[in-house]
């Protein structure tokens, strides 16, 4: 069985809160949604600009992958406000490999809260003892995710055709390889 993340990943300025698995099969259109518990005036889970279509159906194959899909990115401050959006894709695979995928909002963008999110995905996955290898996959006009992928040392290992975003260059780095002394951490620590 492969251990599982806390239901909230802290960041320096983000909490990266576990969206439950109410909370995403309300959002397939026949009820009305679970809310999230913060304002969220984008819908950062619209199904047009989320992984959304695809969790619903991971989550309904097997409720228990949950804690490694959704997490709302809300900023920390006396009015907390969702700022964007952390995804894995899936539990570690067979070879100990987990990918994620972030976004952040574009009311909320040049504050560097895409780092954060990535560093803090990459920090709480590090930190399970089932995860080997950390992955990103981005398209190579995102400069801005090229920028943080590098910065924290993935090392290009591929190409892949993403039916969803075209193509896409596939990074990765060993999780013993991303830790405190990693130019990647900036603080990160987890919450039960």
């Amino acid at each position: 069985m492969t251990a599982s993340l806390p239901p909230i990943l802290r960041g320096p300025r983000l909490d990266l809160v576990l969206v439950t698995v109410e909370q995403v099969l309300s959002r397939d259109g026949t009820v009305d949604p679970v809310p999230l518990g913060f304002d969220d005036p984008h819908d950062v889970l619209h199904p047009d600009r989320s992984p959304l279509a695809f969790r619903i159906e991971q989550l309904r194959r097997d409720p228990t992958v949950n804690p490694w899909l959704l997490r709302v990115a809300v900023l920390r401050s006396p009015a907390p406000v969702i700022v964007g959006l952390g995804n894995f894709h899936d539990r570690p695979d067979a070879r100990g490999m987990v990918e994620i995928g972030y976004r952040v909002l574009p009311a909320h963008r040049g504050r560097g809260f895409g780092r954060e999110i990535a560093t803090t995905m990459w920090s709480g996955a590090a930190a399970c003892p089932d995860v080997h290898w950390l992955r990103a996959s981005v398209r190579p006009d995102n400069a801005p995710s090229l920028a943080i992928i590098r910065g924290a040392g993935f090392v290009k290992v591929g190409e892949q055709d993403d039916p969803q975003d075209g193509l896409e260059w596939v990074f990765e780095l060993p999780a013993r390889d991303f830790g405190p002394e990693s130019r990647g951490r900036s603080g990160i620590a987890t919450e039960a």
